[in-house]
């Protein structure tokens, strides 16, 4: 019974002047009646408020009456104020657009021009919501925190080769790099801050710290020692599977950071980095599943490193990195004067 009542003022509602069997205005109130029993009572302060229905979707509203009163079984009511009322208007266009990095939505009554039927939301990037009234248009400032593209944790994987290969006294086929066996991998966080805010592009500073491992794969069947006064690098008195010498550096890196926002590139990041060497070591392999013996020494290398990076965002695609060192790798005299390079991607 309830539902066929709900559907008799779904209907009537809609067309009150062509279905409603009698009706009757009195002062301040409207009344609706259909057949002996049912009615249907407007009250308002005058008969302006009552006009003001015609802005309204009684649709929707007779819709959200019927299923809480199918849930519930209960006496309901629905309160209906210039905020949850928003979703009750009548022919409603939901406009967003964008100025001077701001967002604005703008939702409009079309079937009327005025100002007081037009409510506005608009929405900057800062720190906190704020909201204002004037002369009926509502407008909410809902603030956001500014969030460099490279925030957060990632992993970065590469390969390193020589930058710049200075023999001095050594051969350089003793000490050449294996190109797919000489990896680069980091373990990276990163937090920015805001510069600068625009609606094509926002410029940023981030804060980086990682943990680096440099993977040097020797390409020949000779290992790395350390001497009295220098490395060498010997001939192995059997044939190697595996020869390299490890590295490994906690590193701070300060990056100005472009994010742009539309198009095929996200970011553009360039910046320099410092670290330090936490450890270095050498291992050899005789076969592929063989047993492996590691060698833990300084072998002369410099505890610092320190130089230039450069990172580019690619949407749909994983982020590339490169990393150039200003220092050389060994200390002088100590070893050839070489200079690494990694580069690879961003995960």
């Amino acid at each position: 019974m309830k539902n066929v009542i709900t559907a008799i003022v779904l209907t009537v509602v809609t067309s009150i002047a062509a279905y409603a069997e009698k009706y009757t205005v009195q002062g301040d109130t409207l009344i609706v009646q259909f057949g002996n029993n049912t009615r249907l009572i407007v009250q308002a302060k005058d008969k302006s408020e009552i006009r003001n229905l015609k802005q309204y979707d009684l649709n929707k509203i007779i819709r959200d009456l019927g299923a809480t009163l199918d849930s519930s079984g209960k006496e309901t009511y629905i309160y209906i104020n210039e905020q949850n009322g928003r979703k009750y208007l009548k022919d409603t266009v939901l406009v967003v657009s964008r100025k001077d990095g701001e967002i604005k939505i703008s939702i409009n009554d079309s079937s009327s021009s005025s100002s007081t039927e037009k409510k506005e939301e608009k929405y900057e990037k800062d720190n906190e919501p704020s909201s204002s009234h004037d002369d009926g248009k509502i407008t909410r400032s809902v603030t956001r925190r500014y969030k460099s593209p490279r925030n957060g944790f990632d992993v970065l994987v590469g390969l390193n080769t020589y930058a710049q290969n200075t023999p001095l006294a050594y051969n350089k086929e003793d000490y050449d790099l294996l190109p797919w066996g000489s990896r680069f991998v980091s373990l990276s966080w990163v937090r920015g801050a805001a510069i600068s805010r625009g609606k094509d592009a926002s410029l940023g500073l981030d804060l980086g710290v990682d943990v680096a491992w440099y993977n040097l794969m020797f390409d020949g069947n000779n290992t790395v020692r350390k001497d009295a006064n220098s490395i060498s690098f010997p001939t192995a008195s059997k044939d190697l599977h595996k020869s390299k010498l490890t590295a490994a550096y906690v590193n701070l890196s300060l990056m100005p950071t472009l994010a742009i926002h539309r198009g095929p590139i996200s970011y553009l990041s360039v910046g320099m980095y410092a670290g330090y060497r936490l450890d270095s070591y050498t291992k050899t392999q005789e076969t592929r599943k063989g047993r492996s013996e590691r060698i833990h020494s300084n072998y002369y290398l410099n505890n610092f490193r320190y130089g230039f990076g450069a990172e580019l965002g690619i949407r749909h695609f994983p982020d590339l990195f490169m990393q150039y060192d200003l220092g050389e790798l060994f200390q002088t005299s100590k070893g050839p004067a070489v200079r690494m390079i990694s580069f690879g991607v961003r995960l």
